[in-house]
């Protein structure tokens, strides 16, 4: 049957529900029996047509009523059968799928390598950074007059001394 028939049967099947509920309506139940009577009609001249049996395991799997066939080893092995068809038919969008999720996985992998090398480089950036500054301090230490001063005693040189006069500011 097609999906456009099980929708109608499953709307009669409501309305034959709501009327057993009231038997207000004879006139709308008269109805509703002539329209289950066409539909043991069409399902007969559907039953003359040739229903394979993954057809029917799908309309079992798909119905609610309690009366289907239950799943049995043979519609299991069907469904498995179908399968393989199913994926060589759709071998491209499988390839697809395939070749996105090893670019999601190595470019998640490359996004981990890339910033434990940024930690790693802003680390050594901020040794380097106070290796500098010490270095800068050392050297200004050691530029001071006073320091300057000290090393010349300290080598026996007396020669230079520190000015007592201010310096002479010349003029052009």
């Amino acid at each position: 049957m097609s999906e456009i028939e099980l929708d109608n049967m499953e709307e009669q099947q409501e309305v034959l529900s709501e009327n057993s509920e009231g038997p207000e309506n004879s006139e709308f139940s008269e109805t509703s029996e002539a329209a289950e009577s066409s539909e043991t009609s069409s399902e007969a001249s559907e039953s003359q047509e040739p229903v394979s049996d993954t057809e029917k395991l799908v309309r079992s799997l798909v119905s609610d009523d309690d009366e289907s066939e239950e799943l049995t080893i043979e519609g299991i092995r069907q469904v498995l059968d179908a399968a393989p068809r199913w994926f060589l038919r759709q071998w491209k969008l499988l390839l697809l799928c395939l070749v996105g999720v090893f670019f999601y996985i190595t470019n998640g992998y490359q996004a981990q390598v890339e910033l434990m090398k940024e930690t790693e480089l802003e680390a050594e950036l901020k040794d380097w950074r106070y290796r500098s500054i010490t270095r800068v301090s050392e050297l200004t230490l050691l530029c001071r007059q006073s320091q300057l001063e000290e090393k010349l005693r300290e080598q026996g040189d007396s020669t230079l001394l520190t000015s007592k006069t201010a310096p002479y500011i010349i003029k052009e």
